[in-house]
């Protein structure tokens, strides 16, 4: 065959591809290489083919011909860099992107690339030069704009995350894994207007959403309601420790249930709550469009969304509105932004009657607390308050870094100034070597001497965090974002909670929890509060172990753990929700 007519099948093979019909130009670049085994492009490009369908074991091996053929071109390293990164191999990732940058140091997708690799890799410097070296040589690249935000967050440079973010959606408004990411990092932002943040959240999803036809038309609500809940995290994931006790105590001879599960991977709890239901739908690689239509089938009444803005957004399908009433609940503490989505549930410490409500959701609003509490079953037994031995009292953290900004830092100082024998703990599986030599110099910035910190690794998935507890005398919730399910475990097991009240949702999330147990006085209003009542619990260590003795039970006997009353409320709830959009 000649030179040429290997030409025109080349071309035609990457007119093909460039219209992303990639197994018919597979056939061709296959065709090539039967004639000519070693043609460089052809093995670059079959192996392309391959990495841009998902086979990224295939492509690394067809790319690294290619390389070995045409060793000095930094675009084949680049793109066999970018293989084995996605198929696992980074030190084998990292050595072709190095490769591909000594051969163009100023190759943008090259320096790109090796963020994301070394990002993986822990080597959190690495990751944050190059990707920045990223947005600088090629600013119009909205993927390296959304890298050097997730790195910005990682270093707790919450505002920089969030304007590189904007960046990103700047350039493509409709990229939905960065609308989540920085929909998400705006509820971290110390002293964000909760009016512009709504109001944020309600421009970024239409330009992702705006699109999208919404229905105007479903079946009348009639004999049971059909309630159907969507998650991505029925799993074990925390949102299970307050969703598990309403699927199970749900009145079934009133409601019928349906559960779409868009979980990647099913495990010991996917199957508990799977029992639950009348209904289970996989849902895992369906399209936005696929899962509406299932919907509208099912003729779903109420719609809940369990996962707002978090990993396994699915909030695509909510605005078609497939169903007349839907509901936000539970996996985001703050609006949709969606004009599709109807109620958000809070409570009335969360979001007080006749306080401004931003967002786009009318408010559900709990009477005793937006969530009940369901304690893992593993949970161990209350231990001794560890300062009657130590003889001094251990604050600690177990939140995530991100939630640590430099005013949540200043205040534990301040804590620490008060009570020059204490100590704080800080252990989470995000904090390896490099994030704890940060921590120590911002407890250095604040005069803190590190004897007095303790940093933990958690490296072991087996390893329940509940343990920790024992060495921890009083939890130091954060703020802005408070945390809600470390504070409920920390209280299970006797722990006390100090919280700043905030001016959100996601911010009185704790608070609402004390209010609940009638242990307000652990409740701040400011920052010189917050270190006052810390300082208080630190001074009485004989009260801090009649405290935790007690806590468990007062839980117990708490709204809080009232599975059945609560899903009642609930359910009550949800049948007025329903109501009110039916005669709209």
């Amino acid at each position: 065959m000649s030179a040429a007519l290997i030409q025109q099948m080349k071309a035609k093979a990457i007119s093909l591809h460039q219209a992303g019909e990639l197994a018919a130009a597979k056939v061709l670049y296959t065709s090539i290489l039967q004639i000519q085994p070693g043609n460089p492009d052809a093995l670059h490009l079959f192996g392309l083919a391959c990495h841009q369908q998902g086979d990224h074991a295939t492509a690394a091996r067809y790319i690294r011909q290619a390389v070995d053929r045409v060793p000095d071109q930094p675009v084949l390293r680049n793109n066999l860099g970018d293989a084995l990164h996605k198929a696992g191999d980074l030190v084998g990732a990292a050595e072709q992107l190095r490769e591909a940058l000594a051969l163009r140091p100023d190759y943008p997708g090259a320096h790109m690339n090796l963020g994301a690799v070394l990002a993986l890799a822990g080597d959190h410097d690495g990751a944050f030069f190059h990707s920045l070296e990223a947005t600088r040589l090629d600013p119009e690249r909205a993927e390296a704009w959304f890298n050097l935000g997730l790195l910005e967050l990682d270093h707790a440079a919450v505002a920089d995350a969030i304007e590189s973010l904007r960046m990103a959606l700047a350039i493509r408004p409709v990229y939905p894994v960065a609308v989540r990411s920085l929909l998400y990092t705006l509820n971290l932002l110390p002293g964000a207007d909760p009016q512009e943040v709504a109001e944020e959240h309600r421009r970024v999803a239409e330009g992702l959403f705006g699109t999208v036809v919404a229905s105007t038309h479903w079946p009348e609500p009639c004999g049971k309601i059909r309630i159907g809940y969507v998650s991505g995290d029925f799993c074990a994931h925390a949102v299970n420790t307050f969703f598990e006790p309403i699927l199970e105590h749900h009145d079934i001879s009133r409601f019928e249930i349906h559960c779409y599960s868009d979980v990647d991977k099913s495990d010991a709890v996917t199957d508990r709550l799977r029992a639950y239901p009348q209904h289970w739908q996989e849902i895992s690689g369906w399209s936005d469009s696929a899962v509406t239509e299932r919907i509208r089938i099912d003729r779903i009444d109420i719609l809940v969304d369990l996962a707002g803005y978090t990993k396994h957004c699915r909030l695509g399908v909510f605005a078609a509105k497939p169903a007349r009433c839907q509901i936000s609940y539970l996996g985001y503490p703050n609006t949709t932004g969606l004009v599709a989505m109807d109620f958000r549930v809070v409570d009335r410490y969360t979001s007080g009657q006749g306080e401004a409500s931003f967002g786009t959701e009318d408010m559900l609003r709990m009477s005793s607390g937006f969530a009940c509490f369901r304690p893992p079953v593993h949970a161990p037994s209350v231990k001794i308050a560890p300062a009657s031995s130590n003889g001094f009292v251990t604050f600690g953290c177990l939140h995530k870094l991100e939630k640590l900004n430099d005013s949540v830092f200043k205040a534990w100082a301040g804590i620490l100034d008060e009570n020059p024998r204490s100590r704080l703990l800080i252990a989470r599986d995000q904090l390896d070597e490099w994030h704890q030599r940060r921590l120590q110099k911002t407890f250095a910035s604040f005069g803190i001497e590190m004897k007095r910190i303790e940093l933990i690794h958690l490296t072991d998935p087996s390893q329940s965090f509940l343990d920790l507890f024992a060495r921890i005398d009083v939890l130091l919730d954060v703020f802005p974002w408070s945390g809600h399910t470390v504070a409920c475990s920390a209280l299970w097991m006797g722990v006390p909670v100090v919280t700043l009240r905030g001016t959100t949702h996601a911010g009185r999330m704790v608070a609402s929890v004390l209010d609940g147990l009638g242990l307000n006085d652990w409740i701040a209003e400011d920052v010189g509060s917050y270190i006052r009542i810390a300082a208080e619990l630190c001074r009485d260590q004989e009260a801090l172990s009649r405290i935790r003795a007690q806590l468990r039970e007062r839980m117990e006997r708490s709204a809080l753990r009232d599975e059945v009353g609560f899903t009642r409320e609930f359910e009550t709830l949800l049948e007025s929700a329903v109501q009110q959009t039916a005669t709209r």
